[in-house]
């Protein structure tokens, strides 16, 4: 009888310089899943988020693979336009490898964020998700997400919903 190996423990932290390749590989990997392969011009976009200064890139790993990414940055008024907003973090992005969805790996994630948020002087966290991708929305309801009232839609008229939840200090 062969020995059963357990999985690997899922690990969250935020990402270091050598991670960055691997989250946008991460990214790109799920948007393909969904039927969105990323042009290039679209890449090299999000490698610039990632990489931002003010750019909090959270990933979540077993063994040397990355399962997961969520990005995170300071929340600024006029959806983004505007200054900073004290103590607003956006979630920009969440995405999991496809071989590991349905895992709760985006609650791992969005859980250490919340754990974190305090010490990067965060008291609530807003995003917004497309209306119609309900195991987004299930993932942020779980997590303690609410709709904020608030609709809009993308340059490319997909409906978007904004959703919002304080964080505990």
């Amino acid at each position: 009888m062969e020995p059963v190996l357990e999985p690997a423990p899922v690990v969250v932290r935020l990402a270091r310089a050598d991670d960055f390749p691997a989250a946008l590989d991460v990214w790109r990997r799920a948007n393909g899943a969904r039927g969105r392969p990323p042009d290039a011009q679209r890449i090299i976009r999000v490698r610039a988020k990632l990489t931002a200064p003010d750019a909090l890139l959270v990933i979540a790993g077993a063994d040397t693979k990355v399962l997961g990414m969520l990005l995170a940055e300071p929340g600024r008024d006029q959806d983004g336009r505007g200054p900073r907003l004290t103590g607003l973090c956006h979630i920009s992005m969440v995405f999991v490898h496809p071989e590991h969805w349905g895992r709760r790996v985006g609650e791992l994630l969005i859980g250490y964020l919340v754990d974190q948020a305090g010490s990067h002087g965060f008291t609530r966290l807003q995003l917004w998700t497309g209306a119609d991708n309900d195991r987004a929305l299930r993932l942020y309801r779980r997590v303690g997400f609410v709709p904020s009232g608030r609709v809009s839609r993308t340059a490319d008229a997909v409906a978007i919903v904004q959703m919002v939840r304080s964080v505990a200090s």
